[in-house]
Order: structure tokens, then C-alpha cells, then sequence
């Protein structure tokens, strides 16, 4: 479980940087006087944006398997153990 919290926090430090990134170039953009570098810099802080959300929302369904994953892991093992295997009756059956 320690993984997954380790998981969880490096996706949240790489959305907090993307958001950051993306409101200081949009706050950048304003500042400067040539149109092209302000489209070249809304073009990197929209894409700086887009990034930060596609990669919580993969790390997201990620996560989400992986404990969906591990839930039907752990009942399995539970139905296993309730019912023992008996490999010598089965065999002469």
C-alpha cells in the first residue's frame, strides 16, 4: 500500500507543477508585447494544462484497477481458504 501512497503523491506534485506552470505562462503571456511570442506561450501554458490533467486522469484509472485488482485478489484467497483442495480425491475421481 506504501507504493500506491507514493503513487498518489508524485501524481499530485506533477498536477500541482503543470497547473502552476500553466497559470505562470498564461501570466506571462500578458506581460509581453509581440503576438507571436503570446500565442507561442498560450500555446505552451494550454499544453502545460492538458498534460497535468491526462496524467491524473490515467494515474487515476490506474490506480483504480490496481485496487479493484487487488480486492477481487483478496477474495479469491478468502474463497480458497473456506474451500480446500483435496489434489488426491480429485485425482482418483
Amino acid at each position: 500500500m506504501s507504493l500506491c501512497l507514493k503513487i498518489e503523491s508524485v501524481v499530485i506534485i506533477a498536477l500541482t507543477i503543470c497547473i502552476f506552470m500553466s497559470f505562470y505562462l498564461t501570466f506571462l503571456s500578458f506581460q509581453t508585447v509581440d503576438d507571436t511570442l503570446r500565442k507561442q506561450i498560450m500555446t505552451l501554458a494550454a499544453s502545460s494544462l492538458i498534460t497535468g490533467v491526462i496524467v491524473f486522469a490515467t494515474m487515476t484509472v490506474y490506480l483504480g484497477i490496481k485496487k479493484t485488482i487487488s480486492r477481487v485478489e483478496d477474495q479469491l484467497g478468502g474463497i480458497e481458504e473456506a474451500a480446500p483442495h483435496d489434489e488426491d480425491s480429485q485425482g482418483s475421481a
